[in-house]
């Protein structure tokens, strides 16, 4: 079977998966879909749009691929406009794990791969929001992909042209995903290793550095540009490392796995099982006992990365990961445990290709597609068991956390109702940035934080540049704008109190 016949499956699936939330209200439900929605828009449509509006933490690409369809009111603020790059990278992502399968293993191992990725109930969720998991996975697949082309190839040109490829998907990876700079090295050594003699490998790993080294360097010097510390994303005030150093002086616990490497195994591993399922990862186990046998594929270890990665993470107390089984039984960054459901499809396919070539061979010869129907609808029925309540995990991650700011970003969308045509609004936009999608007020309407210099002087003196402010307890606009001012030029509308969420006062301007 070709490989768009798994990009299409892939594709009628998220997208019925996509129409299913957008039916219910549940495209939405993650605050990072939310934010991630809210950096495209301000990209196009602020009060000094450009590339400055990119932020620091997050890595760019995704919001850019989302930029021009935030572009369209409806489409911001239903979430579609961030659902589209993704189900388009999820159909991608399928049709490239099936082709680097097929080449090695087979077309059974790699329609059974391609089938497992393409109808996971969690990836189908993830791929339906505006979230950044399937954008990153085309671009590793990629990067695979033509590793293990590199591999196979036999003359000169074409191996050049893969390296040349490989630096391209490695690219990309960089400007997703932070776990798309860890895999760069070992990528590198995948090149080199195959390349046959010095020469071949010194020229496959400079083209392959050139291209994916721009990634890391434009981060580096755009941080360095906006935010005078080209480490801006890693230690800067909104990063993840200050947030958590933030928690911990305020009395927070600590996360589970901080410099404990055998807790953020175990428990990245629970993720992992809850995205994958026991089916999938028993036969994937035994796939990567006997892959050792096979030579055409010698790439396929570079798919177990991400295990190392997020345990290291974890390790350093940069990344949280709460599974409800262990303390403190909740439920972060579960869609983790789906970047290794690529491995999982890659090493269960092997095994299900191996075991049924053991079955035409020593048993009767018609029992082999038996066996693996009988895997199939094994594999299967885990996946529908993942649809019982509370559902996939990565749906129920998003619905376990998101009443809260729901409540309150629909609240402020409720009391800024009244604002008229052109009043400007003062608020910190990382908090409810669809609290302005909901009442249909343009981002060139608001001054927030990623404005600079426009903000700090609206903080200096409101009355000159908003009728409105939202004034979220713990940001800047609580303790810096003027009390005088406030009672001065502004009078209170509304006080909005979430249980778990800051308080927020919002302000008119007087006579507005």
């Amino acid at each position: 079977m070709r490989g768009w016949i798994f990009a299409l499956t892939a594709l009628a699936a998220g997208g019925a998966a996509f129409v299913w939330a957008l039916l219910r209200g549940r495209v939405l439900l993650y605050g990072d879909a939310a934010a991630h929605l809210g950096i495209a828009r301000r990209i196009v449509d602020s009060a000094t749009p450009g590339p400055s509006q990119l932020g620091t933490v997050w890595l760019p690409l995704p919001h850019l691929l989302m930029a021009p369809f935030v572009l369209s009111m409806e489409l911001w603020r239903s979430g579609a406009a961030g659902a589209i790059p993704s189900l388009l990278a999820f159909a991608l992502a399928a049709w490239l794990l099936h082709r680097l399968v097929r080449r090695a293993f087979g077309p059974g191992a790699a329609a059974w791969a391609a089938l497992a990725f393409c109808l996971n109930p969690s990836l189908l969720y993830l791929a339906a929001v505006p979230m950044t998991e399937t954008i990153y996975l085309a671009a590793f697949l990629g990067l695979v992909d033509q590793c293990g082309a590199f591999a196979a190839a036999e003359d000169e040109g074409a191996r050049l042209r893969h390296a040349w490829l490989a630096g391209g998907w490695g690219l990309a990876g960089t400007l997703c995903r932070y776990d798309g700079w860890f895999v760069l090295p070992f990528a590198l050594a995948a090149l080199a290793l195959r390349a046959g003699d010095a020469r071949r490998a010194w020229s496959a790993a400079w083209r392959f550095c050139l291209l994916t080294g721009i990634g890391p360097m434009f981060w580096f010097g755009y941080n360095l540009y906006y935010f005078k510390d080209p480490l801006a994303f890693a230690r800067g005030p909104g990063s993840a490392r200050q947030i958590y150093l933030h928690a911990l002086r305020h009395g927070g616990a600590r996360y589970p796995g901080d410099h404990a490497a055998g807790v953020a195994a175990l428990y990245f591993s629970k993720a992992v099982e809850l995205a994958c399922g026991h089916p999938l990862l028993i036969l994937a186990g035994l796939g990567l006992l006997t892959w050792s046998r096979w030579r055409r594929q010698p790439v396929a270890w570079l798919l177990l990365l991400p295990f190392p990665w997020y345990v290291w993470a974890m390790w350093t107390g940069n990344v949280p990961i709460f599974v409800p089984q262990y303390w403190p039984h909740g439920y972060y960054n579960l869609r983790y445990g789906v970047q290794m459901l690529p491995a999982a499809a890659l090493f269960s396919g092997i095994a299900v290709a191996g075991l049924a070539r053991a079955a035409r061979r020593v048993l009767i010869r018609g029992l082999a597609p038996g066996l693996a129907i009988g895997l199939a609808l094994l594999a299967a029925a885990a996946y529908l068991g993942m649809l019982r309540p509370p559902g996939p995990p990565t749906y129920a991650e998003a619905v376990h956390n998101a009443p809260a700011r729901l409540a309150m970003q629909h609240a402020l969308a409720a009391a800024l109702a009244a604002r008229r045509p052109g009043e400007r609004v003062l608020l910190y936009y990382g908090s409810y940035p669809e609290a302005l999608a909901e009442d249909g007020i343009p981002l060139h309407d608001a001054i927030q934080e990623s404005n600079y210099r426009l903000w700090q002087a609206a903080l200096a003196a409101p009355q000159r540049y908003v009728a409105w402010i939202a004034a979220e307890a713990g940001t800047p606009i609580a303790s810096r704008v003027p009390a005088a001012a406030l009672r001065r030029y502004f009078h209170p509308v509304a006080r909005l109190r979430v249980a778990g969420e800051p308080d927020i006062e919002v302000y008119r301007r007087n006579g507005s």
